[in-house]
């Protein structure tokens, strides 16, 4: 269980927000787009239906460009 500063038990309401297409990332132009944008107004949007919880995909091939090699600016 979670718990709040009052001891109450927290209840999560989210969606999942993973790109699995290069570049993997979420288009932040303020165009919305379902399957692409993750900006500002979406989050708002998402905050007055009530979600309060956004479980974020990362995907491997993003990371981990070739063997031994990190992509930080994507961990960024």
């Amino acid at each position: 269980m979670f718990e709040d500063s009052s001891n109450r038990t927290v209840i999560f309401h989210g969606v999942n927000v993973v790109y699995k297409v290069p570049p993997y990332l979420p288009t932040l132009d303020g165009k919305w787009d379902p399957e692409h944008s993750l900006n500002e107004k979406d989050i708002e949007d998402l905050l007055s239906m009530g979600m309060n919880f956004v479980r974020l995909g990362v995907m491997w091939e993003a990371v981990e460009r070739e063997p031994g090699v990190y992509d930080t600016a994507y961990l960024d």
